[in-house]
C-alpha cells in the first residue's frame, strides 16, 4: 500500500512540474511603458517608467521588467522581445 501512495505522489509531482514548465514557456514577451497613479481612481498622477530591455539566456528570451511602485497603473505596449532583440510587430 505504501509503494502505491509513493508512486501516486511522485506522479502528482511530475504533473505539477510539467504545468510549471508549460506556464514558463508562455511568458509575456511584450515590454510596456507604465503611467502609475497614487489612487485607484487614477486621478492623482504619480510617475512613469518603462521596462528596461530584453534579456537572453541560451535560447530563452525575456523582458527586463521595471519595478512599478504602485498597484494603480496603465500599461502601453512598446516592443516585443524575441531572439533578435526588441522588435515592433507589423500590426502595431
Amino acid at each position: 500500500m505504501k509503494i502505491r501512495v509513493k508512486a501516486m505522489l511522485v506522479g502528482a509531482a511530475l504533473v505539477a512540474a510539467g504545468g510549471v514548465t508549460s506556464a514558463v514557456a508562455q511568458t509575456d514577451l511584450t515590454a510596456y511603458h507604465y503611467v502609475y497613479y497614487a489612487d485607484a481612481a487614477k486621478t492623482e498622477y504619480f510617475g512613469e517608467i518603462s521596462d528596461r530591455g530584453c534579456g537572453r539566456s541560451g535560447s530563452y528570451s525575456y523582458v527586463l521588467r521595471a519595478n512599478v511602485p504602485s498597484p494603480y497603473y496603465d500599461a502601453t505596449p512598446i516592443y516585443v522581445c524575441g531572439g533578435n532583440g526588441p522588435t515592433l510587430p507589423e500590426n502595431w
